[in-house]
């Protein structure tokens, strides 16, 4: 025993050890839901409807002339139509034998679509390539998510000048792109002095004049001040669409149109209160 002393001391080193039983590290899958709709996207066996799409397209800007497409068959499912693309489902019924004709479409986009509808991603690229022909075909089937998502990449990729301004102004008034309008009402607010007499608005509708001296207005306001929470003229269409989405609002239309929808929608929750009260 005197051998294990130092000086006199007797040291002891201890080693101590847990028997804690620690949980394993769980996994818990997601919810499939949406991996499983896209398994049956464009599966003949897991649809009830089908739509040949081509053989007449758009082949010049100014729509006069039209080409002849190679038709491709696409099946679906009508009730996930009916929930993501109204305008499409109604073109058809569950169990209908004949396809049902799609012109003015290429195949290509509205494979897109359809992929949206199933809950697929468009990519980038995708919507830089073909912007215009997705928006064409989201708005005229009600796929507004779609729409809007190839209007932001068309508003971010567009040099609005003077000399394609009104073209751009009356496509996007056209399909109610309030988004790209916006940023044309702005360079127009912007460059006032190089598009008087350069530009003429003869052809443009009285009713955007609104939009061009509400964007004047703004610009006159500080650039890093967003509008009041009830100053919703001078809002931003951004800002504007968030409130929509909000209040489970359609966030599709023109500016005018979804200031009157909040209004509305505000003025009927203000009723329901006092009713209540």
């Amino acid at each position: 025993m005197l051998t294990y002393l130092n000086n006199g001391t007797l040291t002891l080193e201890i080693h101590l050890r847990t028997n804690k039983q620690v949980d394993p590290a769980s996994f818990v899958p997601s919810n499939p839901c949406s991996g499983n709709l896209l398994k049956g996207f464009n599966d003949e066996e897991m649809s009830d409807v089908a739509f040949e799409v081509g053989g007449e397209v758009e082949s010049a800007a100014n729509r006069r002339k039209r080409g002849k497409t190679i038709t491709t068959r696409f099946h679906a499912f009508h009730a996930i139509l009916r929930l993501n693309a109204p305008s499409l489902s109604d073109m058809c019924r569950p169990g209908d034998e004949a396809a049902v004709p799609i012109n003015g479409v290429e195949p290509e986009v509205f494979k897109m679509l359809l992929y949206f509808c199933y809950g697929g991603k468009v990519s980038e690229d995708e919507l830089e390539a073909n912007a215009k022909a997705i928006i064409e075909a989201a708005d005229r089937f009600e796929v507004i998510n779609l729409k809007l998502q190839a209007e932001a990449v068309l508003t971010k990729q567009t040099e609005i000048m003077v000399d394609n301004m009104l073209d751009n102004l009356l496509y996007a008034n056209s399909k109610n792109l309030a988004l790209f309008q916006e940023k044309i009402m702005d360079f127009a607010a912007e460059n006032g002095d190089k598009i008087v007499g350069n530009v003429s608005f003869s052809s443009v509708p009285s009713e955007l004049i609104s939009d061009i001296l509400t964007a004047v207005a703004r610009g006159k306001r500080s650039i890093s001040k967003s509008a009041p929470e009830d100053d919703l003229k001078f809002m931003r269409v951004g800002e504007l669409r968030k409130h929509l989405h909000n209040k489970g609002l359609c966030i599709d239309g023109s500016r005018e149109t979804m200031i009157a929808l909040l209004r509305e929608n505000s003025a009927s929750g203000e009723t329901g209160a006092k009713e209540t009260s």
